[in-house]
C-alpha cells in the first residue's frame, strides 16, 4: 500500500512540475520573440550601414556631420519597422530554433 502512496505522490509532483515548466515557458516566449525581433533590427541596421558605405559620395556638396546623424536615424528607423513588420524572417527562424532548445516545442500556436 505504501508503494502505491508513494507512487501517488511522484505522479502529483511531476504533473506539478510539468505545469509550473509549461507556465515558465509561456512568460518567456513574449521575451524570445522581443529578443529575436530586437537582433534581426540590430542585423538589418548593419546591413544598411554596410550598403551606405558602398555608395560613393557626393562630389557637388559632400556630406556633412548632420547627414550622417541624419541618415543613422533613418536606418534605425528602418531596421526596426523591418522587424516589427514581416522582416526577413531572421526572427522567426531563430525563434523556432531557440524555442526547440531543451526539447520542448514552444511554437506559437
Amino acid at each position: 500500500m505504501s508503494g502505491n502512496i508513494d507512487n501517488i505522490h511522484v505522479l502529483q509532483t511531476a504533473k506539478t512540475e510539468n505545469r509550473t515548466l509549461k507556465a515558465a515557458e509561456k512568460e518567456t516566449r513574449p521575451e524570445l520573440e522581443k529578443a529575436c525581433r530586437d537582433f534581426e533590427s540590430i542585423f538589418v541596421n548593419y546591413m544598411m550601414q554596410q550598403m551606405r558605405k558602398t555608395v560613393p559620395e557626393n562630389s557637388l556638396f559632400g556630406t556633412n556631420q548632420g547627414e550622417k546623424i541624419y541618415t543613422g536615424m533613418l536606418d534605425d528607423e528602418i531596421a526596426k519597422s523591418v522587424s516589427q513588420s514581416r522582416g526577413l524572417g531572421l526572427a522567426k527562424a531563430m525563434y523556432e530554433q531557440m524555442s526547440n532548445i531543451g526539447g520542448h516545442d514552444n511554437k506559437k500556436e
